[in-house]
């Protein structure tokens, strides 16, 4: 089979999901490729699409949406997966449902659909796990993905069904989606601080997936196209990110998956 893989990953773990797959898939003998998403590009017709996103309060990001929505359509019917990674398989939300429905728009035929538990990394908010605690979560993801690949190898259909996150309930559901899709990511960008410790090295300017850092002053300042994917929090070699009105993050532990390479992504 001829496999296309489209990702989109803020601190590895769409990344290792897709990676995962792809050397499953390549041991038995499949052409793989994969690559982060581009607005704008024409994806080949091929046997199967996969696209990996992460969950943002109960939807995809931003950026995957407005990707999926300038795909071509395709002239014949194209078979398509979908995965989500989530710090909580209860609280993908949406996330699968608004991508199924732009795809089938495009002619697209969902094959499989799933999600992968991964590390949280929304260290703004919440305290991430520990290393070790990480590892383990990460571990069970890759176990996971295998017998995703391995579903798909063989053909076997399956998809997420829709359910309402037990620890929000249905208005709380809704409250989170619509209030970061229609407000929160338009005006969280705004929130980003740095502690005194910022030396200015630029990393975060350098790293960040979608260019929504710039350097002024010897100081990083954000844009409004952030989609607050937290790399540059995460991978800040002095911890000197954090957000206004979510609290310090010192102390807090740090996430990025192991193998990712934030500068080369």
């Amino acid at each position: 089979m001829n496999i296309q893989l489209r990702y989109f990953t803020g601190t590895g773990n769409s990344l290792k999901v897709f990676n995962t797959i792809k050397d499953s898939l390549n041991d038995a003998n499949h052409l793989v490729q994969i690559s982060k998403i581009t607005i704008g590009e024409t994806i080949p017709q091929c046997d199967i699409i996969g696209f990996c996103f992460p969950v943002y309060a109960f939807g995809i990001p931003r950026i995957a949406r407005q990707y999926l929505r300038n795909l071509p359509e395709f002239k014949d019917k194209q078979r398509a997966i979908l995965i989500i990674t989530a710090g909580d398989p209860d609280e993908s939300g949406f996330s699968i449902k608004e991508s199924a429905d732009i795809l089938h728009n495009k002619n697209c035929e969902i094959i499989y659909s799933g999600v992968v538990q991964m590390p949280i990394n929304w260290v703004t908010a919440m305290n991430p796990p520990n290393k070790e605690e990480a590892l383990n979560i990460i571990n069970n993801g890759v176990m996971q993905t295998r017998l995703i690949a391995n579903d798909i190898l063989n053909g076997v259909r399956k998809y997420h069904v829709f359910n309402i996150p037990k620890s929000y309930g249905k208005i709380g559901l809704y409250r989170e989606y619509l209030l970061f899709k229609y407000l929160g990511i338009k005006n969280l960008w705004r929130t980003f601080k740095t502690y005194d410790t910022c030396n200015g090295c630029q990393l975060c300017a350098k790293a960040c997936p979608t260019k929504s850092i710039v350097i002024k002053n010897k100081k990083p300042v954000w844009l409004p196209t952030c989609e607050q994917c937290m790399r540059c929090v995460n991978f800040c070699p002095n911890e000197s990110i954090y957000q206004k009105y979510s609290g310090s993050t010192i102390g807090r532990n740090k996430y990025l998956e192991p193998g990712f390479k934030p500068l080369h992504d």
